[in-house]
């Protein structure tokens, strides 16, 4: 009898953390709306489908040697029927022509600058940005945000700073000190509390590691705001709410209605199973790189044909023929569209059926770019067996799968599912290379 009373009391309790938590949830969204003035707006309404792409972008600002140039680009999508945030960094280095003006050429960092001051307007700076953006990746952009150092700084000091775990010892010799010269920055390897001042040092350090590696940085940073916001408390002080409210007025330019912002703030840091998928471009694929990563979809060019300049230029691209984005839309296409990838975990195994050598690793760098998951070791092999055409085996993942999906955008050849792996160990996807290969040269589309 006792412990049958026991079992009630335990699910009477549940189901009051259950209704405390939904009563929790509405008042949030009630003071909310009540700070946000319960506006409704034409352009804060609920988007019609689930997917929502933002450009954002970090400069300068101020007093700063190059106060209007875009150093940080990302481009992010929210998508919020698979609980996905993807977000993709641009090199602020990739050389472009420049929108509307087929005789410009540059640095992509340069476009909002340009044309923000030969049209007086930041909102036009923006739109030529996002042009140039979408044109590189397919991607159409929804909305914008702009915001410089301070309000970047603001922001975060307005919800108490940001924890972020710090993987390496972290060490720039020749971080700025703001008076034209430099200082030492460190950062010890563990978890840190960083506050506005100690977040900008960190996303914007350049020689500790590189470019590339700074870019995930500031992905990370972004991450550690939207898990702030989803510690819980700060929804439900309206002095908080207001006073971020204030620091986005003041220092973010933006096509969104700022309440939209604090609404779309609350619906990816409320939802906890919010997942995060970071990219960017870089260069460390090759033909036989021992070291290719996703996103390696760019190469460092010969400075003395663009003027002694530093720069990227993405595969397939070079001086006489700069706008070929047939890679990066690709690429980009995968991040975007094919998000659940990294969710999957199907690991590709790739086997030679041929006696001719050194084919595997150059497909398997062609997969490792466009972000498939190919093991450090132990992924390439041979069948013993000779093929006439090139196929693809797959177990234990779904026909439906976006990995799949996303495998047959690049192959057209056979597909086809086992109930275990063939030739691997315990890899879901097998790619065997068949004669065909050697003959019809975009048998793989990468």
């Amino acid at each position: 009898m006792i412990k049958n009373i026991n079992i009630i009391k335990i699910k009477i309790d549940e189901q009051n953390i259950l209704k405390e938590n939904e009563e929790k949830q509405e008042n949030e969204k009630n003071i909310l709306e009540k700070v946000l003035g319960g506006k409704k707006e034409t352009e804060e309404n609920e988007d019609s489908d689930n997917n929502l792409n933002i450009l954002l972008v970090g400069r300068g600002g101020g007093n700063h040697d190059a106060p209007d140039l875009t150093d940080t680009i990302i481009l992010t999508k929210i998508d919020t029927k698979n609980k996905i945030i993807s977000m993709l960094s641009i090199p602020r280095d990739l050389y472009v022509r420049y929108p509307g003006d087929e005789s410009y050429y540059g640095r992509i960092n340069g476009i909002y600058s340009k044309y923000m001051h030969q049209e007086k307007s930041e909102s036009y700076g923006m739109e030529m940005l996002s042009k140039k953006i979408t044109e590189i990746t397919g991607e159409k952009i929804d909305n914008y945000i702009n915001i410089d150092f301070n309000g970047f700084k603001e922001i975060i000091d307005t919800i108490g700073g940001i924890t972020i775990e710090v993987p390496e010892n972290f060490v720039d010799y020749q971080y700025p000190d703001g008076s034209g010269g430099y200082r030492t920055l460190v950062f010890k390897k563990g978890i840190w509390l960083f506050d506005g001042e100690n977040a900008l040092k960190y996303v914007r350090s350049r020689h500790s590691t590189s470019d590339f590696d700074r870019s995930l940085r500031q992905q990370k940073v972004i991450n550690a705001i939207r898990e702030k916001l989803t510690a819980g408390y700060f929804f439900s002080s309206p002095m908080k709410i207001k006073e971020l409210y204030d620091v986005f007025n003041k220092n973010v330019k933006t096509n969104i209605g700022l309440s939209k912002i604090l609404k779309l703030a609350y619906t990816v840091s409320s939802k906890e199973n919010f997942e995060i998928s970071s990219s960017n471009m870089n260069d460390s694929c090759f033909y036989y790189s021992t070291s290719c990563e996703k996103g390696g979809i760019l190469y460092v060019p010969q400075r003395d044909l663009f003027g002694g300049m530093s720069i990227l230029l993405i595969n397939g691209t070079d001086i006489s023929k700069l706008s070929n984005y047939e890679e990066s839309i690709k690429y980009s296409n995968i991040i975007f569209n094919y998000s659940l990838i990294e969710r999957e975990k199907a690991e590709v195994n790739i086997f030679n059926s041929l006696k001719v050598n050194n084919l595997a690793l150059p497909l398997a760098n062609d997969f490792k770019k466009y972000g498939f998951i190919i093991p450090s070791e132990n992924s390439i092999g041979n069948t013993g067996v000779e093929y006439e055409k090139t196929k693809i085996y797959y177990n234990n993942i779904s026909k439906n799968s976006d990995t799949i999906k996303a495998l047959k955008t690049f192959f057209n050849g056979e597909f086809t599912e086992l109930e275990s792996p063939k030739y691997s160990s315990g890899a879901k996807i097998e790619v065997v290379i068949g004669k065909d290969y050697l003959i019809e040269k975009n048998i793989f589309k990468f």
